[in-house]
């Protein structure tokens, strides 16, 4: 039977969700890294199709993941969404294997769930740091670059030729350099 044995596998984490499910996509077992991470117990999961923790949105992700594991496929680090009990979503990693019978056959598949939701804000808030920190260094380039040109003029028409095409380069668009030639 699926699940016999698969609450404590040696290489995962005691935080992680391990689930097993067969060829339907119904719950075969569910050990206490789940019931953490999504917050249903075994009695309420076991019986019931995984589909449950799949948020609107995402038809077709199972039947996907179902169909690679009857090739026989392992799928490792799928980064997805997940819905807990109360509806809250969750960023996790989840690694799928084929569970096969004494026979060879492919008769399920075990599921090892990593929750990645702090290292998703993490990635998110360098991204944006990142972005940030390139804005500024633009800005702080076209001040210099602006500095070099209005330090290049020699006259007062020339300074003020050179502020207006600083003004009208940085964006605003109402000044206009004037040319007198």
């Amino acid at each position: 039977m699926i699940g016999r044995g698969l609450r404590t596998c040696p290489w995962a984490r005691l935080d992680d969700a391990i689930v097993s499910k067969d060829l339907d996509g119904v719950i075969r077992s569910w050990n206490s890294g789940a019931e953490r991470l999504f917050g249903y117990t075994a009695q309420e999961l076991i019986g019931k199709p995984i589909t449950i923790l799949i948020p609107p949105g995402r038809p077709n992700e199972e039947l996907e993941i179902l169909e690679r594991i009857k090739r026989g496929e392992r799928v490792e680090h799928y980064e997805t969404v997940r819905q807990r009990k109360y509806g809250g979503l969750i960023n996790v990693s989840l690694t799928i294997s084929p569970v096969k019978n004494a026979q060879g056959k492919i008769i399920g598949a075990s599921k090892i769930g990593r929750d990645i939701t702090q290292r998703k804000r993490s990635e998110a808030q360098i991204t944006m740091l990142a972005r940030e920190a390139e804005h500024r260094a633009k800005n702080i380039l076209a001040t210099v670059q602006a500095t070099v040109h209005l330090s290049q003029s020699d006259t007062p028409e020339g300074l003020k030729h050179a502020a207006c095409s600083c003004a009208y380069r940085r964006g605003n668009k109402n000044h206009r350099p004037e040319r007198k030639d």
